[in-house]
């Protein structure tokens, strides 16, 4: 099978001629094509990430790349509409053996990730997606709104008299933590160790949340364990919560089995809270790094909400990449690749394409379209949660605006060393004390 160049896909040209005269200047890098390798933890706590993946978009776009952990390679696609290419020939880029990078099959099958939906290809996906569909459809998620609202008023409540507080533990990762433990039916008393587990489990190699392969599969086997434990309880006690529609679906008229009831709980806990959190946090240092945009956003929060918070998503690409893993042999955008080699789609870079994105180094609240690709970019595994976090990011900084509207970062992020999630871990911020 043979693809064309996807570069050629999204005509933008007009619009970049529109705002050629003013662009935001494509960053650079000090590293050389052979010295861009994104599978090292190291490589994310540059200052010059952007300006590699350009370099990469330009002079390599399909790339191979060896993890120095492994020692074992893949291939990175860093153009827009090559991980578009990707994303929807899931017959040809497989999920089901693992989807990082850094993973190979027989490590994921040890983490028990091989049995999650993530991790599956149509039709056994399509068919578990339904079933996880029912908690996350948009007449389901407007429902929810007004406990998103009540929970962003509380913690609005809660930091108010403060002044100075730390953005991440106190704001960005309360309400999304908060959101979708009431979905799943995780106790209050609960939350905080799932949060910690989250923290280990996406750590990638921070020392700080663990930062090895071990500890990674430690906090995803106590996971599990818990989810399998929340399970047997709402076999005996169904409650209304997505985890009492899971431990009651059927797939192809069969109960699920409880081995698969764990890894859905992971999937469901992790990427509820954490590519939520990480938006959020980006959110506000990208308002203080940009101060006429935050001050458009704060004309009318209203009329700027869907856009704005768009381009949080886009600017933050809070999942760096996915990985695929080929079955069979083919010439992709030129470049023959072999049944069985992994392919990383990275996000971040894809977000940042010049070819599909109008001046794409801007940040710009009202940018439309915005067809960013945090979400992924179509295809069978787009985001179940794309609405709900949407709604989150949008309603988080409305209460925030409207309420705090001299809210800042006062430092820049600390940021997470990984090549899986564009985690912040910290970001210190200020604002005039409300009572």
């Amino acid at each position: 099978m043979e693809y064309p160049n996807g570069s050629a896909g999204s005509d933008h040209g007009a619009a970049r001629k529109e705002r050629a005269m003013d662009a935001v200047p494509t960053p650079t890098t000090s590293l050389t094509t052979d010295e861009i390798n994104p599978a090292s933890f190291d490589f994310w706590l540059r200052d010059d990430v952007h300006g590699a993946f350009a370099r990469l978009r330009r002079e390599r776009p399909i790339a191979w790349h060896q993890h120095p952990d492994s020692g074992r390679g893949f291939w990175s696609l860093s153009r827009y509409d090559d991980v578009a290419a990707a994303t929807r020939d899931w017959e040809t880029f497989s999920s089901a053996h693992g989807i990082q990078a850094m993973m190979d099959p027989e490590e994921m099958q040890r983490l028990g990730a091989i049995r999650s939906m993530i991790s599956t290809d149509p039709p056994k996906h399509t068919k578990l997606r339904s079933v996880v569909n029912r908690g996350f459809t948009p007449k389901v998620v407007a429902r929810a709104e007004e406990s998103v609202r009540h929970r962003a008023r509380q913690i609005v409540d809660a930091i108010a008299p403060k002044g100075e507080i730390e953005f991440v533990s106190e704001v960005a990762a309360v309400l999304p933590v908060a959101i979708i433990c009431d979905m799943v039916g995780v106790p209050e008393a609960d939350r905080p160790r799932l949060l910690d587990l989250t923290n280990r489990l996406l750590g990638g190699g921070d020392a700080e949340f663990g930062g090895t392969k071990d500890s990674l599969r430690q906090a995803g086997e106590e996971m599990r364990d818990y989810g399998l434990w929340l399970a047997k309880q709402r076999l005996a006690h169904p409650e209304n919560d997505l985890t009492t529609t899971l431990v009651h679906a059927e797939v192809d008229g069969e109960a699920m089995p409880p081995e698969d009831l764990g890894p859905f709980f992971l999937l469901l806990i992790a990427a509820g809270n954490e590519t939520t959190r990480n938006a959020i946090s980006h959110g506000l240092w990208a308002l203080t790094q940009h101060p006429d945009e935050k001050r458009k956003w704060l004309e009318d929060l209203d009329a700027h909400a869907h856009t704005a918070a768009e381009e949080i998503v886009r600017w933050a690409s809070p999942v760096l990449h996915m990985r695929r893993t080929l079955t069979r042999d083919v010439t992709f955008a030129g470049t023959e690749m072999h049944a069985g080699e992994k392919v990383a789609m990275w996000y971040i870079s894809a977000n940042r394409d010049e070819a599909h994105f109008p001046d794409p180094y801007r940040f710009d609240i009202t940018r439309a379209p915005n067809e960013q690709g945090a979400f992924g970019t179509g295809g069978a595994h787009f985001c179940l949660g794309a609405h709900l976090a949407r709604r989150e990011v949008i309603v988080m900084f409305t209460e925030l605006l409207s309420r705090l509207p001299d809210i800042e970062a006062t430092a820049p992020p600390e940021r997470l060393r990984s090549n899986f999630i564009h985690g912040v871990k910290r970001l210190p911020a200020a604002f005039k004390p409300r009572a």
